[in-house]
């Protein structure tokens, strides 16, 4: 709380390691969403239905800013033929990311610590993947717009993008009758904005909101982007991508 106090008068930022606890908690939640939705609600839904059928022939996937892998975890054991890589500038996170995968037994799985803002100008994975997720992770980044850049970068000729945020407008007067608006911006304000302004970071906060997403998916160069709202997560909404 100090640290996060001292933030308000420099407004340097505080690093996503220096929220433990509150990474466990969110952990927590994230497991328990992705086990009761991604197989049965979400996935079914991308693309018509499309994805689940590519998946099962077997693709390339990326999910961005991974944390611990759960939703990676998930697919990975869902679609044996499909390849998964979950990137995350967390190490420990990753640490308990390669445990479990170790635990499970999964061979189609890997983790990286890497940077999302830096994968842009990483000749390595041009073009490498045909399915990209980021799960309520792009408001949290330093640097949205290098990172959904990189995501373009990896992203196949015909490949999608699937980015899952908070569903909320840009401007905060249009967010009065939020029904978790006060909730939602003070967890921003806490921990969202700190973590987006380290590193010189733009601090977008998870209340960036729908116009605003938009803006940078189109900036980072994505075509036809589809915004949907999902009955079974009536919290996030669904921005789906083409390269």
């Amino acid at each position: 709380m100090t640290r996060v106090l001292d933030d308000f008068s420099t407004g340097a930022g505080i690093e996503f390691s220096a929220y433990p606890r509150f990474q466990a908690f969110m952990s927590q939640l994230s497991h328990a969403k992705h086990r009761q939705g991604l197989i049965l609600h979400f996935l079914p839904r991308v693309d018509d239905g499309r994805m689940m059928a590519r998946l099962v022939k077997g693709i390339r996937v990326c999910d961005l800013g991974c944390g611990q892998g759960i939703a990676l975890h998930l697919m990975a054991q869902h679609f044996p033929a499909s390849v998964f890589v979950g990137i995350d500038n967390d190490a420990s996170a990753i640490d308990e990311a390669r445990q479990t995968t170790a635990d499970l037994g999964l061979k189609n799985l890997t983790f990286q610590v890497k940077d999302a803002a830096a994968m842009e100008i990483d000749s390595d994975v041009s073009e490498k993947f045909d399915y990209i997720t980021a799960f309520d992770a792009v408001h949290d980044q330093s640097h949205p717009l290098a990172a959904l850049r990189g995501v373009r970068h990896m992203l196949a000729q015909e490949g999608l993008f699937s980015m899952v945020d908070i569903d909320a407008a840009s401007h905060p007067a249009q967010n009065m009758d939020h029904p978790m608006g006060p909730f939602l911006y003070t967890v921003s304000l806490m921990h969202c904005m700190p973590v987006g302004l380290s590193d010189q970071g733009r601090g977008l906060g998870m209340m960036w909101g729908r116009e605003q997403a938009v803006s940078l998916l189109e900036q980072a160069g994505f075509s036809h982007i589809q915004v949907l709202e999902m009955a079974h997560d009536p919290c996030n909404v669904h921005y789906l991508c083409h390269r």
